[in-house]
């Protein structure tokens, strides 16, 4: 399991970091400009200028973060068959084996139906725990 987080992040790490790039060219660097005038130290722009600019490049790659946990398939497939022992099956995994290797489709939809109930509840939760105030 720990080879295929490795792996997953190591594949994800260069997507995550273009969104992270886009998000700091979107702050003004007016903002940079006014702190450095009133005197504010490389913390003090990283923390009220900086990551309040990227709040909502940070809700952005969290909910897609944990899409992405949820919808790992081809890794697992690839590097262990969900093995050994199942130690490495996911939901994913769980509904494509279900619908097409064994052939019981209705029970790889019911797994896909409660997949996308949890992924919409987590995502849900994390729009309400990162609105704004």
């Amino acid at each position: 399991m720990w080879a295929i987080i490795v792996m997953s992040i190591w594949q994800a790490v260069g997507f995550h970091m273009v969104i992270w790039l886009a998000g700091l060219q979107n702050i003004p660097l007016t903002l940079y400009e006014a702190a450095d005038i009133e005197g504010a130290s490389p913390w003090q722009k990283f923390r009220f200028v900086t990551w309040p600019g990227l709040r909502n490049t940070a809700v952005l790659i969290l909910v897609v973060i944990t899409m992405q946990a949820f919808a790992l398939f081809a890794q697992i497939d690839v590097m262990t068959n969900g093995g050994p022992v199942d130690s490495t099956q996911t939901l994913v995994f769980q509904a494509v084996t279900r619908g097409y290797e064994q052939q019981n489709i209705a029970g790889g939809s019911a797994i896909s139906v409660l997949l996308f109930l949890i992924v919409l509840a987590i995502s849900l939760f994390q729009r309400y725990v990162t609105r704004e105030r």
